[in-house]
């Protein structure tokens, strides 16, 4: 047929060409397949790795931070148990409990009418007849004396909780991320097939574990030593701005708070190096921490290439070498924000409001604290505000993170003076929700950045 015949002389004729062409077309589809759509797949797996990476730094620094949560609450007792000791609030309030219920000696003493003491009277007296005691002490000063020491250790107790939890928190979060860091790199490096010369990786893992621990241990120095260094720091300067305040002194909310922020303002002074008091910085400080936390490792601080040297020399480089500002300014910010804390529930709380408005732990939820702009120059007298500063103390201090109710003893002491004397106006029972000082610092955006960009360090 004539149409078979054109064809068969077509390809004769460009059969030459048509065997290159397709030959090329060949190697072209192989080429495009062998090049391109596997650079392209391999372009795809890159950035699918590059997300899991990404997700899993993200999950890590998240998880990070949750330790670094449960390790504060886990710590807060230990931290805070001698504080309040060395702070006696309840006990000078026993005293003055004892010396308003027992005045003194009256004309029908020796007739053996003992109708001034009550039976709980009675009882904490026969408790505490050994002169030696802590409350004898108590006992022997005047009721203006005990007065100004209640104010005085109320105050500072409240002051140094805030400034040793800030503190711990600060601490544990760089100590948690530079292992966190670290223990993501050795994984990262041992999965990459990537032999490491370094130290870290030479040793026997059970010598890291323990190098590790012994460097989270150094918190013992804030733990045992640091809080007491920024007790003796604090008490003067309360001392300072509240000698010349009486307990019937009236203040407002503001005018208190003012005060505490001129007290914290001096603290913040550059010449108070309040961060050697957080970490051992010094190399004396560092030999005793170890002496009390494993003596064994002291020999690692003269070897440069040793891990707890690189561990201990990185934490100080943050808190005070080139990063010494930035990290006094996140410190102060801390506080700040417990002292906003504090302010907030002085002024629900004073008000007569419900401490349901304070931030409950358990929940993400922030109650919207609703106050009367005429109400915030109310003034109190300032045994009303000690009242106050002794339930923001157990609220400091707990750890729970539960509901719970209570009545605190020292303002149910003052609601009873104020019968004939004219102390305190605020509520007796209160709902205490949950540690907001702790969930409120820990929730700073200020100090999620700050762990971050420890924890991207990869240098």
């Amino acid at each position: 047929m004539p149409v078979f015949s054109s064809l068969s002389s077509f390809f004769n004729r460009h059969k030459r060409k048509l065997i290159v062409t397709s030959a090329f077309a060949v190697s072209a589809y192989f080429l495009i397949d062998h090049f391109i759509v596997k650079k392209f797949r391999n372009f795809q797996n890159s950035l699918k790795q590059e997300l899991i990476f990404k997700q899993q730094i993200k999950q890590r620094f998240i998880q990070t931070q949750q330790d670094c949560y449960h390790t504060i609450l886990a710590l807060l007792p230990v931290l805070t148990a001698p504080i309040v000791d060395s702070l006696p609030v309840e006990l000078i309030t026993k005293a003055l409990r004892l010396k308003k219920n027992n005045p003194g000696p009256s004309p029908n003493a020796n007739n053996g009418d003992n109708s001034q003491l009550t039976t709980d009277n009675l009882n904490l007296l026969e408790n505490n007849q050994n002169p030696d005691s802590e409350l004898a002490v108590y006992l022997s000063k005047s009721k203006i004396e005990l007065w100004n020491l209640l104010k005085i250790k109320t105050i500072t107790r409240t002051l140094t909780l805030i400034y040793a939890i800030s503190g711990l928190l600060l601490i544990t979060r760089v100590q948690l991320n530079i292992l966190a860091r670290r223990s993501y790199l050795e994984s990262a490096i041992l999965m990459a097939g990537v032999k490491s010369t370094s130290t870290a990786e030479s040793i026997n893992p059970q010598e890291n574990y323990i190098i590790e621990q012994t460097y989270l241990s150094l918190s013992w120095w804030l733990l045992n030593k640091g809080w007491a260094n920024l007790h003796s720091l604090i008490e003067p300067l309360v001392v300072k701005h509240f000698e010349s305040i009486n307990p019937k002194s009236e203040l407002s909310i503001s005018d208190f708070q003012g005060i505490l922020s001129d007290i914290v303002n001096e603290l913040n002074h550059p010449s108070v190096n309040i961060s050697e008091n957080l970490f051992p910085i010094h190399y004396d400080d560092v030999v005793e921490s170890l002496l009390n936390v494993n003596p064994e490792l002291i020999s690692q601080l003269d070897s440069p290439e040793s891990n707890l040297f690189k561990l201990v020399n990185e934490t100080k480089s943050i808190i005070s070498n080139d990063n010494a500002s930035y990290f006094h300014n996140l410190f102060s910010t801390l506080v700040t924000s417990s002292l906003n804390t504090l302010h907030g529930n002085l002024l629900v709380n004073l008000q007569g409001g419900s401490s349901s408005l304070l931030l409950n732990s358990s929940t993400d939820l922030k109650e919207e604290k609703i106050v009367d702009l005429e109400s915030i120059n109310t003034r109190f007298k300032l045994a009303s505000f000690l009242a106050q500063l002794s339930v923001q103390n157990g609220i400091i201090i707990d750890n729970n993170n539960i509901k719970y109710e209570e009545e605190d003893d020292i303002e149910g002491f003052i609601n009873n003076l104020s019968n004939p004397d004219g102390f305190g106006n605020g509520p007796k029972n209160l709902e205490l929700s949950g540690n907001a000082y702790v969930n409120e610092i820990n929730n700073l955006d200020e100090l999620d950045e700050f762990s971050a960009g420890i924890y991207s360090n990869f240098e």
